[in-house]
């Protein structure tokens, strides 16, 4: 437990938000918003643990293609969003 950090718990806050907003709303694009901030900040950051050569365990190192994978589904939150306020101002 002490391996999930604050911006994790977000992630998992928005995930959350996102799959309910999907089967409540019905609209897929704010909860592939919500989706994608959530799974982006839980990749990102993260931390699993591993024994090493003594026996305790120490938190492994993020790997760089996770951490990037992450930080992508942050800027395609962010992108989406602004579709979503482009679509919106259409409609207006």
């Amino acid at each position: 437990m002490k391996n999930l950090s604050l911006s994790v718990f977000i992630g998992l806050l928005f995930s959350a938000i996102g799959t309910a907003s999907l089967f409540m709303t019905r609209d897929p694009l704010m909860a592939a918003i919500w989706l994608s901030f959530g799974n982006g900040l839980i990749l990102s950051n993260l931390r699993f643990s591993k024994p090493d050569a003594a026996g305790n365990l120490v938190a492994a190192p993020i790997p760089k293609v996770r951490f990037y994978v992450g930080i992508g589904l942050i800027i395609m939150a962010v992108v989406l969003l602004g579709v979503q306020v482009y679509t919106d101002m259409q409609q207006v």
